[in-house]
């Protein structure tokens, strides 16, 4: 099993969606993320493990402002983030909703 413990990740939940964050701890489907951000929308990656790989394209995508930890509790997939794509999602500007 990889050690990612440390490292910047993405984590995908049943119910909670993509979030990229450094991951601080983890105990089965429970993981506890800092630095975390919400994706839930994006151009430039295929599926969540591409998305790992290459990042994103900004023109569509919605990435949120970091938030300093959050804990999950139904995590189903993890992946190691690539330079590349810590890059290319950090440099996404922060989606607010408008009214």
């Amino acid at each position: 099993m990889l050690n990612l413990k440390g490292k910047t990740v993405l984590v995908r939940g049943i119910q909670s969606g993509v979030h990229m964050g450094i991951l601080e701890d983890r105990i089965g489907a429970e993981v506890e993320l800092s630095e975390v951000r919400n994706i839930w929308r994006w151009r430039g990656a295929n599926n969540f493990t591409e998305l790992s790989a290459k990042g994103v394209v900004d023109d569509y995508t919605r990435v949120t402002a970091p938030v300093d930890s959050v804990i999950f509790t139904d995590i189903c997939e993890i992946a190691p983030c690539t330079e590349e794509a810590i890059k290319r999602i950090k440099g996404c500007k922060p989606w607010q909703y408008q009214n």
